[in-house]
């Protein structure tokens, strides 16, 4: 075959004839060199068991291949098998796309291109990867997800609402923009019923978005009252936000490395039922809630008030033996008076009572304190953590820089706002666009952790069925965007990381996670294998491609991986599926607003 391809090659050279066509090759010659095969992989066997299709991934016996027939499946039958959903009868579907066989098809009218979708069992409680460069259609696949999931609710013989919560690192699912058909938070105007069932969150108003809720907080509290309550409860619900607060600024504490600012991140600003049971223990910690709220003063935190209110926290005692110091005469009289004109002032005096504690004077009152309160010192650890804070101005600095989540007029914890969004089932979008990116996620990391907390309360304390059986946790389902800075490599044993345990255990507790990044490699190894469904776009790197290879039968769809950079082409591999399916994911598309630009 070879020595006739050359002699019909030689003699079609000199004319503008092919080597293959008849007057220069005989048709026995040409039959024989166009015998050829197809390289490919058996998937598994179709069978029908019980009148039931049933599938097995791979084949009981070896047949020759002379005399068999091969078939290339189109339409209904296509559409079975490329859907076909191990243990998913009985399952709702969602379509998510259309099959592709390769980029170079773009006929969405041939007779591939049959509807993909996926089950309620593939997406509820499960891991999901988004794997794709940019501009390859991760954003736009992540919509088409949460909107299948949103529209199950209404399905009018069986609705289904699952709850979801997007993290918006750029904002693009909760602001209109140029590049996308619509907005995400847009969804809500499906149906007159959805309406009020998207909720967005963001640190600012926005024009465009008159109904979103503030994800700021009140770091100074309410106030509490001068006597002890009867309960714990009473404080706390007061001062949920004060807590809240001092959970961020430790946050960003945590990369200093000064002891004095060590000192100040282990007080702790929560009530322990002791001090209500004392009335000096409770003169104690009012004393060193003030002294909180004038570092949050000093670090410009928009206060609630002008004047301060420090009635019953100096004795007539301690308030003498400042007369006696330099540092701390001017502040007598407004002790006296029992409140400062000026959150200022209290800063300062906060300021030079740190002074003063290390002075003889101090010492000297100190130690007849003790002999007539049983060895009690008047300060205590909180309030001596509290006040290193004033060492040096790099703390202060460093606490300065959390006051874009602090607003005096906002009473209530977001993070339980959310919850009870969630609670209801609805579709929650943090826009995080315009936040300081460590703040942002230390921000979405408490709120991980409280849905965490809930959920695993719903499993091990949970409600009974009218028939008895005791009830799933709800499913509510979290979105991840960059998720390398979330879940890096190296963390594998890091039990403190809520979102390496969300992504280990959060499934039992019905929680969904979908990740997605730029970067197989950055994510946590376990995490890996352990994720249920896979969207893979275009990735140009064989170091990334590499990591796929070791998972399910990728191996197979690297090389097409690698080299075509088709937008919304991915490869998708679903938990309940048997094999990969290459499929065109939906374009996004939802309603604009009314003014919106066209």
């Amino acid at each position: 075959m070879q020595q006739a391809r050359l002699l019909a090659g030689q003699r079609a050279s000199d004319s503008p004839d092919n080597w293959d066509e008849g007057h220069n090759t005989d048709q026995f010659t040409l039959h024989q060199m166009r015998y050829a095969g197809v390289s490919c992989k058996i998937l598994g066997t179709f069978s029908v068991t019980d009148g039931e299709l049933a599938f097995g991934g791979d084949i009981d016996n070896f047949y020759a291949g002379q005399g068999m027939k091969v078939y290339k499946p189109a339409g209904d039958a296509l559409e079975r098998i490329a859907n076909f959903a191990l243990g998913a009868t009985g399952q709702r579907r969602v379509p998510i796309g259309k099959l592709r066989y390769a980029a170079a098809n773009r006929n969405p009218e041939s007779p591939e291109s049959i509807p993909v979708f996926m089950t309620t069992r593939d997406i509820l409680a499960q891991r999901t990867a988004l794997f794709g460069m940019t501009r390859t259609g991760k954003s736009n696949t992540t919509k088409t997800i949460a909107k299948a999931v949103f529209e199950m609710r209404l399905d009018p013989t069986d609705p289904l609402r699952v709850a979801q919560l997007i993290i918006d690192p750029n904002g693009e699912y909760a602001n209109e923009n140029p590049q996308d058909e619509g907005c995400l938070k847009n969804i809500k105007s499906i149906d007159p019923s959805t309406d009020g069932d998207v909720v967005t969150y963001g640190l600012n108003p926005h024009p465009n978005d008159p109904d979103r809720k503030i994800m700021r907080l009140n770091f100074y509290g309410s106030t509490i009252p001068p006597v002890p309550p009867p309960t714990v409860s009473a404080i706390e619900e007061a001062l949920q936000t004060l807590y809240t607060g001092k959970q961020i600024i430790d946050g960003r504490l945590e990369e200093e490395d000064a002891g004095y600012i060590s000192a100040f991140r282990t007080a702790d600003m929560e009530v322990q039922t002791k001090v209500i049971n004392d009335v000096g223990q409770y003169i104690r910690y009012r004393r060193s809630l003030f002294v909180y709220r004038s570092i949050l003063a000093e670090a410009g935190f928009s206060p609630p008030g002008n004047s301060v209110d420090i009635k019953g926290l100096f004795g007539k005692d301690v308030v003498s033996a400042m007369e006696a110091s330099q540092e701390m005469a001017p502040y007598v009289s407004q002790l006296a008076d029992g409140f400062f004109a000026s959150w200022d002032t209290a800063s300062s005096f906060c300021r030079s009572l740190k002074k003063w504690i290390e002075e003889a004077s101090f010492k000297s009152f100190n130690e007849n304190y003790q002999k007539q309160n049983k060895g009690r010192s008047w300060t205590d650890d909180r309030l001596i953590n509290l006040l290193s804070i004033f060492e040096a101005s790099r703390g202060i600095r460093a606490i300065r820089e959390c006051r874009q989540w602090h607003s005096p007029d906002q009473s209530k914890e977001y993070t339980q706002s959310i919850l009870e969004d969630l609670s209801n089932g609805r579709l929650v979008i943090l826009d995080q666009a315009l936040g300081d990116p460590a703040m942002n996620e230390q921000s979405a990391q408490r709120i991980m952790q409280a849905i965490f907390r809930r959920q695993q309360n719903f499993f091990i304390t949970p409600s009974k069925s009218p028939d008895g059986t005791l009830q799933q946790p709800p499913s509510v389902i979290i979105y991840v965007e960059e998720a390398h800075t979330l879940l890096p490599r190296g963390s594998e044993q890091d039990t403190r990381n809520i979102w390496a345990r969300t992504a280990k255990e959060g499934a039992k507790f019905g929680i969904g996670l979908v990740y997605s990044t730029q970067e197989p490699s950055s994510v946590q190894t376990n995490i890996l294998q352990n994720t249920e469904n896979w969207f893979i776009a275009h990735l140009n790197s064989t170091a990334e491609t590499r990591v796929l290879e070791q998972y399910n039968d990728f191996e197979d769809f690297i090389a097409s991986i690698r080299q075509v950079k088709e937008p919304g082409f991915l490869r998708v591999r679903m938990m309940s599926s048997p094999y990969t399916v290459p499929v065109q994911i939906d374009l996004f598309k939802a309603p604009r607003r009314p003014d919106a630009l066209p």
